[in-house]
């Protein structure tokens, strides 16, 4: 019944030292052993690191199923989120969440197989840097058939990273049909900057299929150089779970 699942803004695998280093990721992985990974922050459309397979060579090397949902594609690079994990992937979809000009973000959907008929959905996110820009991706994250249809039958779990400044609530979020997990479990749960986590940029929401158990930032020497952010752990029980699968097939989106 009891799963582990991590958020985790990789910054394209360039950590606190400034350099590329994307085995350094795939230790922090490892070091967490979670059945399901969410990602953002995924592969790199600047040209500034030199491996244009992220998430097939993070998925490979843990062993796991993968979807990637890319947001921007430049030039043959490919940026966006991802989700990995040890359980089948059943389905997965990309939403589009850009607004305006502002830099093009998604969230990415992967329906997981609990068994018995059972599914967990899973979305991994990176909103904007602005409150404007923020409010108008929670509107449609909430608003739409996004996640109203997801919940409607099957649990949820909807992580990433928000970009709310404040340790509170997101407001817009208040009172809907996920929950704060950290909130739930009074728990801090900072993990930005990795040097000295004041602030709770990094989130996992839950809906009421789902009973968090414990949450918190995964702190050690390595994931304090290997990204810009922790990586924040969640342990919970979901209705029905398996043994989770060895094998690894690769689901590409977009």
């Amino acid at each position: 019944m009891e799963l582990t699942l991590v958020s985790y803004n990789i910054h394209s695998g360039i950590g606190t030292d400034g350099r590329f280093d994307l085995e350094r990721v795939g230790g922090v992985l490892r070091e967490v052993g979670a059945d399901i990974v969410a990602l953002q922050e995924v592969g790199d459309f600047r040209g500034r690191t030199s491996r244009e397979d992220q998430p097939e060579y993070l998925a490979h090397r843990l062993g796991m199923h993968m979807a990637f949902g890319p947001n921007v594609v430049r030039d043959g690079r490919r940026y966006g989120n991802a989700i990995l994990t040890r359980l089948p992937i059943v389905h997965s979809k990309n939403y589009d969440l850009s607004v305006g000009r502002r830099e093009p973000r998604g969230a990415l959907r992967c329906d997981l197989d609990l068994g018995d008929g059972q599914q967990l959905h899973v979305f991994s996110l990176h909103l904007g840097l602005r409150v404007s820009e923020r409010r108008r991706q929670e509107a449609l994250l909430l608003g739409s058939d996004i996640l109203r249809d997801a919940v409607r039958k099957d649990p949820a779990v909807v992580c990433g990273d928000f970009n709310y400044w404040g340790n509170g609530a997101v407001p817009s979020l208040v009172r809907k049909a996920i929950h704060d997990a950290a909130l739930a479990l009074h728990s801090p749960a900072r993990t930005y900057p990795t040097r000295l986590p004041l602030l709770r940029l990094d989130r996992i929401y839950v809906d009421s299929g789902v009973r968090p158990l414990a949450i918190f930032p995964h702190r050690t020497r390595l994931s304090r150089v290997a990204s810009d952010h922790l990586p924040l752990v969640l342990r919970f029980e979901a209705p029905i779970a398996v043994a989770p699968s060895r094998s690894a097939p690769v689901q590409l989106i977009g």
